[in-house]
């Protein structure tokens, strides 16, 4: 019996090892040695294609900042971001949007263009009461997105909260706003018209609020609305930078084309890297994707202009900025106050409130900060003060 068992193995054995076999012959029946699987797969082929992908990235990697600095649509799609329309949702409908008490219409700008616009009224009031004498906050948002973005709908209702009507809008380009391409000249007439509609309607305190670059096209516009005499009540900047060139350097994606490790220190005056750091071909390309090529008339947010704007504002600034901003950092917000307060006493304070990393507002969420709360109580106690509430 035992015998039977031994040799019933052996032969299973046997078995196994003449299919394993079999199989190997069939394999390689179906995969020649000069198959094109076992061509591709050749080591000497792949490092060959290694070394072409290596060098295709490396083309792409010289050449982008030299196309983005030749090509002055490309540099619109980056700073304004318009193409992507998020969150979904019907914007002539604010409740898709959790605003239940609002309303949507459409304001006129220069060149035909129509802006897509929200009114929230006050907490407690009907979106019908327009226009009141309440206060009312003029927002002005950042690029991507539209006025729908959550961040943005929060900071709507904290507003309402204490009092504050708000006009939310959609520069051109964004939103349900006329489909027309962006630009700095363009979206400052805009901020600019609504602000005027506003003016002709209601006798209430503006306060003119812009978030991260709505920061830059506020200043722009309340130097415009100064300069005629009619400026707002105040200007708030949340999450501001001084100009465009330093906050495109100190973006994340910007890391990779200062080389890891480097800081985005140690400029210069114009506000490149010194002419010692880093090898002339890197050197060459952080110049090309932070120095865009801009007309005199489009540097107001690129340059100095931008400094030169807030300190001809005549109306109080106050600057909002989160330490743990890592889109924006808060050195540049520190940076524009510093040049703000060299303007004319005349011209109102200039306050900077800056916002501990460590409650993890970042970039967006200032606006569950107690710091933005007690803004804007100041901001309706001034209101009452100026007569500008019911």
């Amino acid at each position: 019996m035992r015998h039977r068992e031994v040799a019933s193995d052996s032969s299973s054995l046997r078995g196994e090892r003449s299919r394993r076999v079999a199989a190997e012959k069939q394999s390689q029946e179906k995969t020649p040695p000069d198959s094109p699987m076992r061509r591709w797969l050749h080591p000497s082929r792949v490092v060959r294609r290694c070394a072409w992908l290596h060098a295709l990235l490396l083309c792409v990697y010289v050449c982008i900042p030299f196309v983005v600095k030749s090509f002055p649509a490309i540099q619109a799609k980056i700073v304004f971001q318009n193409s992507v329309g998020l969150p979904l949702g019907n914007l002539s409908r604010p409740s898709e949007f959790n605003l239940s008490s609002s309303r949507a219409f459409f304001v006129p700008s220069t060149d035909g263009v129509l802006l897509g616009a929200w009114y929230i009224p006050a907490h407690g009031f009907s979106s019908a009461d327009f226009p009141s004498s309440r206060p009312i906050v003029l927002y002005l948002h950042g690029n991507t997105g539209h006025r729908g973005g959550s961040h943005r709908v929060e900071l709507y209702r904290v507003a309402s909260l204490h009092g504050f009507d708000v006009v939310a809008f959609d520069y051109r380009g964004y939103g349900d706003s006329s489909n027309v391409s962006p630009s700095e000249d363009g979206v400052v007439a805009d901020a600019v018209s609504v602000f005027e509609w506003i003016s002709a309607r209601s006798t209430s305190a503006i306060h003119m609020w812009g978030h991260s670059l709505g920061s830059g096209i506020a200043t722009k516009t309340a130097r415009l609305l100064s300069e005629r005499g009619t400026p707002p009540r105040s200007l708030v900047l949340e999450a501001p930078f001084n100009n465009l060139r330093e906050a495109a350097r100190a973006h994340p994606l910007a890391k990779v084309s200062r080389g890891p490790g480097r800081a985005p220190s140690g400029r210069s005056s114009t506000g490149c890297s010194p002419a010692s750091t880093g090898s002339s071909s890197l050197r060459w390309r952080r110049r090309g994707c932070a120095s865009p090529r801009t007309s005199s008339k489009q540097r107001g947010l690129s340059g100095t202009e931008r400094v030169r704007s807030v300190v001809h504002v005549k109306a109080p600034v106050t600057i909002l900025h989160a330490k743990d901003d890592w889109i924006i950092p808060y050195s540049l917000g520190v940076k524009l106050y510093e040049s703000a307060r060299g303007r004319p006493a005349s011209s109102g304070p200039v306050k900077l409130l800056l916002v501990d990393g460590e409650h993890g507002h970042g970039h967006k969420y200032l606006v569950r900060s107690a710091e933005l709360s007690q803004l804007l109580r100041e901001l309706a106690s001034a209101s009452r003060a100026g007569g500008g509430e019911e």
